[in-house]
């Protein structure tokens, strides 16, 4: 079998790779102005059903198979060292393809600008993705009676050694959105607490193939033990808290949304912004949660200064000392202004949650959507307006969150 090989330069955001549908296409993302805080790039959602997930890959990590998606288009992009050459190989194993089983591999370099597509019924793995963040924004399809899709499970397992490589039916129905988001609620209700993924395999039992679920038991259920940067915030008015997650590997976690509507963006947290400054970020209308994707173990310095109007503690500042990881968010209630020091860049997935009064419309408050404030630690202001309590539903968010794709 013949091998096409891409090597992808790190300026280039677009490229085709000789398999039908497997290219790379440009993210949507903006650069931050400096005087609007230390973050320095946001990377929004891509079209579609705007749910993300995140796959952390350890200093030792490594894929020992190629997996094959039935029912998901995959759109990966890969987050962290941005010299890192990433090398990855596909496989079109679809049946009735007129590339079925050609051989692409692909060399390039971690970009947040980027995503890569895979379409359901490639093949893939890679190589060299230790310390690498992959987000995936799945499309999902279903089928009717398909003998290859398992509705629990649509990832089939190869063997990097086995030479015989398979043919398999794609599903061909995709879901609309609202399922997209049924879907993810369900994960994050199975995934309260961290539970490993099963791999599916396909094996001839009794002369006839058959697919065989195979459940990890040999990965560490935690690494390192999170009780610890928890524990670390608790005099802080930012709660910590542990993130929906699956095991997928040896330190390696697979992070479903934390909020209702599933939306998210990643930010790049620039480490020499702002140094010397005092300034520290405040919403009034919006609860924000953030989980440091990359630079896992790195120190991180949360500094608040609580200004809701009804607190006892109004006015008082504090500081915590904690580690970067995954496995944890911080929530940030309206009100409460903060700010993250750390030694190193990071890139932080973003969710929120926002807030409506109501006696609205409220000219005291920022409108909504806009409510980002850059205040300095050492001139508190007086006093807030009294926040707003009423969540805005769910499906508000989406739509913002559509909004700001459609306007760029």
């Amino acid at each position: 079998m013949s091998i096409n090989l891409h090597y992808i330069p790190a300026q280039c955001n677009k490229a085709d790779l000789g398999i039908g549908g497997l290219c790379f296409e440009e993210n949507q993302y903006s650069s931050i102005d400096e005087g609007s805080g230390w973050f320095a790039l946001k990377v929004r959602s891509s079209p579609g059903p705007l749910v993300s997930d995140f796959v952390t890959h350890g200093d030792d990590f490594e894929y020992t198979t190629l997996g094959i998606h039935i029912g998901q288009d995959d759109r990966l992009t890969f987050f962290g060292d941005r010299e890192q050459e990433i090398v990855g190989e596909f496989i079109d194993c679809r049946q009735g393809s007129p590339t079925l089983h050609k051989r692409v591999v692909a060399t390039f370099k971690a970009s947040p600008f980027r995503r890569l597509i895979i379409p359901r019924g490639v093949a893939h793995t890679f190589d060299n993705l230790q310390g690498i963040v992959t987000r995936d924004e799945p499309v999902w399809h279903s089928s009717e009676n398909n003998p290859h899709w398992n509705v629990n499970n649509d990832l089939v397992s190869i063997l990097r050694s086995d030479k015989k490589l398979p043919v398999v039916s794609v599903n061909e129905y995709r879901l609309p959105d609202e399922l997209h988001l049924y879907l993810t609620r369900l994960s994050q209700e199975v995934l309260s607490d961290p539970k490993p993924y099963s791999t599916r395999f396909r094996l001839k039992i009794g002369g006839e193939d058959r697919y065989v679920m195979f459940q990890e038991n040999a990965w560490n259920d935690e690494g390192r033990d999170i009780q610890p940067i928890i524990a670390a915030l608790h005099n802080s008015p930012i709660e910590a808290l542990r993130s929906s997650y699956a095991i997928t590997g040896k330190a390696s976690w697979t992070l479903v949304p934390n909020t209702g509507s599933a939306v998210c963006d990643v930010l790049l947290l620039n480490h020499t912004r702002g140094n010397g400054s005092n300034d520290l970020f405040l919403h009034q209308r919006t609860r924000k949660w953030y989980t440091f994707l990359t630079g896992e173990g790195a120190e991180i310095e949360i500094e608040t200064l609580d200004l809701r109007p009804n607190s006892s503690a109004f006015g008082s500042s504090h500081i915590a000392r904690t580690l970067a990881d995954p496995r944890v968010t911080y929530r940030v209630e309206p009100g409460i202004a903060y700010r993250f020091h750390t030694a190193r860049d990071h890139f932080v997935r973003t969710e929120n949650e926002v807030f409506v009064a109501e006696n609205e419309p409220r000219g005291d408050l920022p409108p909504i959507g806009g409510d980002l404030a850059v205040i300095s630690s050492s001139h508190v202001p007086s006093g807030l307006s009294d926040l707003p309590t009423l969540r805005c539903p769910d499906r508000v968010v989406r739509q913002m969150a559509r909004f700001e794709h459609d306007v760029g």
